[in-house]
């Protein structure tokens, strides 16, 4: 279902952002490799991204094609464990994640990242850990809302392009969309 999801997403952002996919790539070959030496067992949600593309590098030339979602850019294969050393460096030392297992694979200029998260009991989040509060805040009960709110806010125009041709959103409508997607989520509420 993962597949279908991020499939939707690449052709929903491809209606308001053309060379979007393109930017993304294709997939890189060692894709696999990389992804097992962050996770043995790879998440279904980095199948699902880097079985089809390889990402965004930080120091693409067309900047209005960096946002994955507004803020935040797809973590691009070659950078990925670099991106994880660098987020176990700042936040592994953190004891309130020792239940839940954190993956970076959106992330900011500002060392802010959107996270693939496996709690012991096996339950999977996506959620967000922002630099200066350093606490994981869970924004989707699991992989599949993750899709489906991103693929909803394109759909509903949450997501538009500003004057300057970047990725932008509407804050009160993401929420209301949000948290009818994901109810049981505090994040969307406030």
């Amino acid at each position: 279902m993962s597949y279908n999801l991020f499939k939707e997403f690449i052709f929903l952002s491809k209606k308001i952002r053309e060379e979007y996919p393109m930017s993304l790539g294709e997939k890189n070959s060692n894709w696999e490799e990389v992804c097992r030496s962050i996770d043995v067992d790879i998440p279904v949600l980095f199948q699902a991204i880097y079985s089809r593309v390889s990402g965004t590098k930080k120091d693409i030339k067309q900047q209005q094609l960096m946002d994955f979602i507004p803020g935040y850019q797809l973590i691009h294969i070659s950078e990925l464990v670099n991106e994880n050393i660098k987020f176990n460096n700042v936040y592994g030392f953190n004891n309130d994640f020792k239940d839940l297992k954190l993956i970076p694979f959106l992330t900011n200029y500002s060392s802010d990242f959107v996270c693939y998260g496996k709690m012991n009991d096996g339950r999977e989040v996506v959620g967000t850990i922002m630099h200066d509060d350093q606490q994981f805040t869970p924004m989707h009960d699991s992989v599949e809302k993750f899709f489906e709110t991103i693929c909803e806010f394109y759909k509903k125009d949450v997501y538009f392009l500003d004057a300057d041709g970047y990725l932008d959103y509407d804050f009160e409508q993401e929420g209301v969309i949000g948290a009818e997607i994901n109810p049981s989520i505090d994040y969307w509420l406030g």
